[in-house]
């Protein structure tokens, strides 16, 4: 991923960071960029399902994955608190992607509440507990999808699964856009508290 090392300092900052599961030979003798690596393994599938959920472009999605994680890497001694290390790397996502989508003035609009909704879904999974892997939060992620009100399900299976705009929802479903807006609002929700209860965070 083109990472170049860097300081004892940054060293000191990536192993507070890293996984507490890692075994104690990694977080005290690899390289910086090694350490580094393991944080990428660890919080690329939920990134990338992020991004990808606010720009609906798998290319696109990939690309804005890597950035982020390059440009973290870079701003590392800027993280204040490890266990923020994820939303902190989605706050950098969201920030590409925004910018990205206005660079190449997509007609997909960027919706702030939208962004502001995914990042409540996701947020329970940075305090699930250690040894989950991705795998299993993902699929807890499709538990809870499956189980939302048909309606629902089918605004959220619209526009986050088959890229369809919120304009173009609304003529296929014959509903306005507020309607179409609130369903995706409640959908995320309804998610949100799916999660947070199949994880007893609540």
């Amino acid at each position: 991923m083109g990472f170049n090392p860097m300081s004892p300092f940054l060293r000191n900052r990536l192993l507070a960071v890293m996984s507490p599961e890692a075994p104690i030979v990694l977080r005290s003798a690899m390289d910086p960029v090694d350490l580094y690596e393991i944080l990428v393994r660890e919080h690329e599938a939920m990134l990338l399902a992020y991004v990808l959920a606010l720009v609906r472009d798998p290319v696109l999605a990939e690309d804005i994955t890597q950035e982020a994680f390059v440009i973290g890497f870079r701003k590392l001694d800027t993280l204040r608190k490890k266990e923020a290390f994820a939303s902190w790397l989605r706050t950098i996502a969201r920030n590409l992607a925004y910018a990205e989508l206005r660079r190449r003035q997509r007609e997909v609009s960027w919706d702030d509440t939208l962004a502001a909704g995914m990042e409540d879904v996701f947020r329970p999974f940075d305090q699930s507990p250690a040894g989950d892997t991705w795998a299993d939060r993902v699929r807890i992620l499709e538990e809870c999808f499956k189980r939302l009100p048909d309606t629902l399900r089918e605004v959220c299976r619209l526009h986050y699964f088959e890229d369809q705009a919120i304009r173009q929802i609304t003529e296929l479903l014959a509903v306005g856009l507020d309607a179409v807006k609130k369903r995706l609002e409640r959908g995320r929700d309804a998610i949100r508290k799916c999660i947070e209860n199949r994880l007893d965070l609540t």
